[in-house]
């Protein structure tokens, strides 16, 4: 999450979008491409003028057409548009090199082979090493090494403890434990579902450096976020939830350099807070509304259980240092339920997680799924019930980060348990989570089919829904959201009104986020490779933030009009921002993609 930052350095030369050649009309894609045997679909969209949805594919190196259509019109007025239509053209198959061309707009080139997948899952892991607290391979240099100093804590006030480590949470260089645990988690499971070396590489050295060292470079990042809760973890009754707070948001540099004075003299530590279970704030009129510890207790359960698994066999001596720890976070989380958020110091910003049960389901679940224990079923069971669809879902609306994570991926292990009754349950559960998004969508009769609303960092919703869309189809067979979920997922690779990609780097050849709100951008004028970004947000909301201020004239004006908005400006930190969370959230559904393309 990334606050107004003051943008006194220097931008240097950093790429420009190339202007649409039709400038009334267009027809997006996923830039990426398309597997032969998935559904395909362009979505034309137009300003002026008038077409009746007629369309054609031709073949970029021959020139011939290769298949005719009739677009399916929707709903352009939501978009502020003239017209919209949707161009199914899912019986081509064959592999090559295609474009689309309807009403007089042409998309870009893109291709129809298995493997158009292939390499994404890892390409996320640059953005992740780009993050990396404690030693950074990306600019090959130690920072934070005076981390840190206990605060909020009457007994341990100002003493210090070493956690160093872990990733920085976006574009800032604030470190929490709720999306560094989530994360980790995600990496973990996209091991778990896809075991594969093939697909996931050993090209980097646990330090993140280039060089093999026999593990999957997945999980050296995942065990990079392991040794940080560690250290955020010393002992049974000690759990630490955050590192630093918004007083590091007072100016865009390298964290190497990083001279933020909390109290501690210049750049030389950082507060440390700890769970308390209490609303916390070392300011009066910036308390947050934690009531428990159990959210954040029980991701700390949920990656100790799954490392301790993954790592068994890998690196036994670690493996059991985890699974020490993960028993007594699930139990503290049972003892002290409730929400614990994290904490603001300058501004009123702040990750306002209020949901927990699904953090104490996804923690007995993993044990269930590992053990097989009907006692855990039992227990994962009675969590997962109280919060039978994920809030955000169903009512279309929340505030920042309120209900998170936004995957909850305890109703899939349990939809895929043996125990009949209890896998249609979840099966059901899972249905209804996605059925509020395609309603959604249908109601507004939206061009990109799209029911997910336009929170901040909306890619990490879409990634949520796509998750879910995808284990839901396997774990039942049922086919109502598969096209659902490739709308969803062309999304975030072009097929949206901006014609943008929402991955840095990704395609290497297509529109991506090239100016985010990051100092890779700012100060390096290098790319955040592998990076989502929050994505379009709800307009409204934009409008509302403090300190916006975009420094490049727009050049997705024209689809600006509608329900959200998106900017590739470093000046945008609610829309162009990477996010260390929302990245590693797509480990899992690339993979699987690319996997599906092996098969």
């Amino acid at each position: 999450m990334g606050i107004a930052l003051p943008l006194i350095l220097s931008l240097g030369v950093l790429p420009t979008h190339a202007a649409d050649k039709t400038p009334h009309a267009w027809v997006r894609v996923n830039q990426l491409g398309y597997q032969p045997k998935t559904i395909k679909v362009a979505v034309f969209i137009s300003t002026a003028g008038k077409t009746n949805g007629g369309f054609r594919v031709i073949d970029a190196r021959s020139g011939k057409t290769v298949l005719h259509g009739k677009g399916r019109a929707a709903n352009a007025a939501y978009w502020s548009l003239r017209q919209a239509y949707r161009l199914d053209f899912s019986a081509l198959r064959d592999t090559g090199r295609y474009y689309v061309e309807c009403g007089g707009a042409k998309s870009p080139v893109f291709r129809i082979a298995p493997d158009i997948y292939k390499g994404t899952a890892d390409f996320l892991l640059r953005y992740l090493r780009q993050q990396r607290c404690g030693y950074n391979p990306y600019l090959k240099a130690k920072c934070h090494q005076h981390d840190g100093y206990i605060v909020d804590d009457p007994k341990l006030d100002g003493q210090w403890i070493d956690v160093r480590g872990g990733w920085h949470d976006a574009s800032d260089c604030l470190q929490y434990l709720a999306t560094s645990a989530t994360a980790t988690y995600q990496l973990l499971f996209a091991w778990q579902q896809t075991p594969d070396k093939s697909i996931f590489k050993d090209e980097y050295q646990a330090s993140g450096d280039p060089g093999s060292n026999g593990v999957p470079d997945i999980l050296d990042e995942a065990r990079w976020g392991l040794e940080w809760m560690l250290r955020m973890n010393p002992d049974s009754t000690h759990y630490y939830n955050q590192v630093a707070d918004d007083r590091d948001h007072r100016g865009m540099g390298l964290p190497t350099n990083d001279k933020v004075d909390y109290g501690w003299g210049p750049g030389l530590g950082r507060p440390v807070y700890p769970v308390t279970g209490k609303p916390q704030g070392l300011r009066a009129d910036r308390k947050n509304r934690s009531t428990g510890v159990a959210s954040s207790t029980a991701k700390f359960a949920s990656a100790f259980r799954l490392g301790a698994a993954v790592f068994k066999d890998i690196d036994p001596a670690f493996s059991q240092k985890l699974a020490a720890k993960w028993a007594p976070a699930y139990r503290y989380g049972q003892r002290v339920p409730g929400n614990n958020q994290t904490a603001c110091y300058a501004s009123p910003y702040f990750y306002e997680e209020d949901n927990w049960v699904d953090d104490m389901e996804l923690a007995a679940a993993t044990a269930y799924e590992l053990s097989g224990s009907a006692s855990w079923r039992k227990q994962a069971d009675y969590w997962g019930q109280l919060e039978d669809v994920s809030p955000w879902m169903e009512l279309g609306r929340a505030r920042h980060y309120q209900y998170y994570p936004f995957i909850n991926l305890g109703h899939y292990y349990l939809a895929a348990s043996p125990d009949t009754a209890i896998a249609d349950k979840y099966k059901d559960f899972m249905r209804r989570g996605l059925e509020c998004l395609y309603k959604r969508a249908q109601s507004e009769g939206d061009p990109f089919l799209n029911g997910v609303p336009y929170l901040w960092c909306s890619c990490n919703f879409v990634s949520a829904a796509l998750t879910q869309a995808r284990l839901y189809n396997q774990v039942s067979g049922d086919g109502t959201y598969l096209e659902m979920e490739a709308a969803l997922r062309d999304w975030l690779f072009g097929c949206n009104p901006w014609g943008s990609s929402f991955i840095s780097g990704l395609p290497a050849n297509g529109d991506s986020p090239t100016r985010t709100h990051s100092y890779v951008t700012l100060v390096l004028h290098d790319l955040t490779y592998g990076g989502l970004v929050d994505g379009p947000i709800e307009r409204k909301r934009f409008e509302s933030l403090l300190g916006i201020h975009l420094l490049y004239p727009d050049n997705y004006a024209p689809f600006q009009k509608g329900p959200a908005v998106y900017h590739d400006d470093p000046g945008d930190y609610s829309s162009d921002e990477p996010t260390m969370d929302g990245t590693a959230s797509l480990a899992f559904y690339l993979s699987t993609l690319e996997k599906m393309g092996k098969e």
